[in-house]
């Protein structure tokens, strides 16, 4: 479609916009780049990669600027690259649940954190769907009457902690015995859970195991997908002053969860990057960034920097690359 030397000048241009933040002239590029051509040859090859689309003219200076068409070019260079590397791995997300004794909640808060510090951007950690997770054991533990404080242990190593209060009182009743219950039963299905339901004789045992069955079920439900973010503030540090406005639609995109319905569309091992108006038409100055991250071998969730159009792509690609 371009020729290399076309190629060399669009990704020089690109990278220095993104250093720099501004329009790029042909004897900047020279100069910047060692290039061993003449400025007329340049401006030749630039107004040819004008008209193809991959850069604009601004109205306010005689260089160009990447098209969100140029970035596109630019990155899907990038990214076939990257499928021909083998990076080394690390898996930080254990590291972080075992100093957090596996409180996944502060540790995904914290691996939100890291990811937008050393990408420089704005970084959403997407929590696995833990209906996929299983439930190793379930522990009960009598706060008084009414409170129980329920402990459970998926298969992943992390666990959670539910404080409930019953409708009734759990003073008289065994809750080791339905805590093994639980334990034993709760990953079968409803239909097989209704049957052993039947070797509880005392109906409050039947109750109350129905109500942390509901209570189980609906923790799951609103903790999967939860959204931690880092680096909130990276968003308006890294645009600039023509892209400013960008802000308030991208809050607006991550506050309606529709970031959630787009890792959803895109969810793949592979990372993956959308461009502006490729995200919503509201976006066109945004670029985000995807890709996974693994709980364990099968429990996998979603990671997702958000920055301009105008981002340090080859740095994000490589960091994602890097995370199992």
């Amino acid at each position: 479609m371009i020729t290399e030397r076309q190629l060399s000048i669009l990704n020089a241009i690109v990278e220095d916009y993104v250093d720099f933040g501004q329009p790029i002239g042909s004897k900047t590029l020279i100069h910047r780049h060692n290039l061993d051509v003449s400025p007329a040859t340049i401006r030749n090859e630039m107004k040819y990669l004008e008209e193809m689309n991959f850069i604009e003219k601004t109205h306010t200076s005689s260089g160009r600027t990447p098209s969100e068409l140029g970035f596109r070019y630019y990155v899907n260079r990038l990214l076939e690259q990257t499928s021909h590397q083998n990076q080394n791995k690390i898996q930080r997300l254990n590291q972080l649940l075992i100093e957090n004794h596996y409180d996944s909640s502060t540790a995904l808060t914290y691996f939100a954190d890291e990811l937008s510090t050393k990408s420089q951007y704005a970084t959403l950690v997407v929590r696995p769907n833990h209906k996929q997770d299983i439930i190793n054991n379930i522990h009960l533990i009598r706060a008084n009457n009414h409170l129980i404080i329920l402990v459970m242990v998926f298969s992943s190593g992390h666990v959670e902690n539910i404080h409930f209060v019953s409708s009734i009182s759990v003073h008289n009743l065994n809750l080791n015995r339905i805590a093994n219950f639980l334990t034993n039963h709760f990953n079968d299905n409803n239909e097989e859970l209704k049957q052993s339901l039947d070797s509880f004789i005392e109906n409050d045992e039947k109750f109350l195991v129905k109500e942390i069955v509901e209570m189980i079920n609906l923790h799951i439900t609103n903790q999967s997908n939860s959204i931690y973010m880092g680096g909130k503030v990276k968003l308006i540090d890294a645009l600039n002053e023509s892209n400013v406005s960008s802000i308030q639609p991208i809050l607006q995109y991550i506050e309606l969860n529709k970031i959630t319905e787009l890792l959803d569309d895109i969810s793949t091992s592979q990372i993956n990057v959308r461009i502006g108006k490729e995200i919503d038409d509201s976006l066109s100055d945004i670029s985000i960034v995807t890709s996974q991250y693994h709980f364990d071998e099968s429990l996998k969730g979603q990671i997702a920097v958000i920055g301009p159009t105008a981002m340090h792509y080859q740095n994000v690609i490589q960091l994602l690359n890097r995370i199992w």
